[in-house]
């Protein structure tokens, strides 16, 4: 999409935004309050003449897959961007809906390491948690896509997305490290679809393995030669020793922050996963709050953004 000179912006950025979200009637209320001015409208303008053709993965889970209102914001910007001629892969978890099933079937979550021990029992309650998670989120997108935006859910159980081998057999049961992407189903299916990708993997023999969501999603950021990796939790991003979000951020003061303990507890891995992002040609990474409505636009389309971006 080609909005031309700065001068004939507006008003083709109108048929664009506008029009999309008034003929569709998919939700848009809060994006329409975003680009309620003229500057605005020029702002979401230039960002989507910038990342046209590009691809963009998003990790969404934690505590923001809890509530269906962040999910359905979600999902409206998911389509938004798919609207907007943006590919858009998203890499969901569920670790909180698989330690809800655990509970209800009296099977202990053991956590070693930060890492979830998945027997053989856990792996199979695990497989189902995430079919059913991914079904949910493939369902909504095509039911709010009304046929002009499809989903497609690749589930590792079934699909070899990625390769693994075990991380520690004899101390975390089935759980994998990603040493390889098969980048061929994605590449033939992003450009018509938003690929919906569950967080589990298979060894060369094809044993399903558990892996950790935010490598997951970050081994095939690096692989697609994303432009854009973001991952959307429940926390704001980062915050300096005083609890102040920073909005931005470079490679080297992230570095600097992990090493002096600023940075710290459960945020430590999903800076080292970032990191590794950015080290392998990633151009941008952001944590935002996927708890917030319309987290994904605001912080792709708008100049301030609402979280952490982090640049090599």
């Amino acid at each position: 999409m080609s909005f031309g000179s700065p001068s004939a912006q507006p008003s083709m950025f109108k048929l664009t935004l506008r029009g999309i979200m008034e003929d569709n009637n998919i939700g848009f209320d809060v994006l329409k309050q975003i680009i309620s001015s003229r500057a605005r409208e020029l702002e979401f303008a230039k960002y989507i003449q910038r990342f046209n053709g590009k691809t963009i993965v998003v990790k969404y889970g934690g505590s923001a897959l809890e509530g269906d209102g962040n999910i359905s914001s979600l999902i409206d910007d998911l389509i938004f961007l798919k609207q907007q001629h943006i590919n858009v892969v998203l890499i969901h978890g569920g670790s909180k809906h698989l330690n809800k099933v655990l509970k209800d079937n009296n099977i202990e979550s053991v956590i070693i390491d930060g890492i979830r021990v998945t027997t053989k029992e856990v792996l199979t309650h695990a497989i189902n948690v995430f079919k059913e998670v991914n079904r949910m989120i493939v369902s909504e997108i095509n039911n709010k896509g009304k046929g002009e935006i499809k989903a497609i859910g690749l589930n590792g159980s079934e699909i070899p997305i990625t390769i693994s081998e075990y991380l520690d057999k004899g101390k975390y049961h089935f759980v994998g490290r990603i040493v390889k992407v098969n980048p061929e189903y994605l590449n033939a299916l992003r450009s018509e679809y938003i690929p919906v990708i569950s967080s589990l993997s298979q060894s060369e023999d094809n044993q399903i393995l558990n892996v950790n969501a935010d490598t997951h999603a970050v081994s095939i950021a690096v692989e697609l030669k994303a432009e854009k990796y973001i991952n959307m939790t429940n926390t704001d991003g980062i915050l300096d020793e005083t609890g102040k979000l920073i909005p931005s951020m470079n490679l080297s003061m992230a570095e600097k922050m992990l090493e002096s303990g600023v940075i710290s507890k459960g945020m430590v891995p999903k800076i080292k996963s970032c990191l590794k992002a950015l080290e392998n040609n990633v151009n941008k990474v952001h944590i935002i709050n996927g708890t917030f409505s319309h987290a994904l636009a605001r912080e792709i389309f708008t100049d301030e953004g609402i979280g952490t971006e982090i640049v090599r």
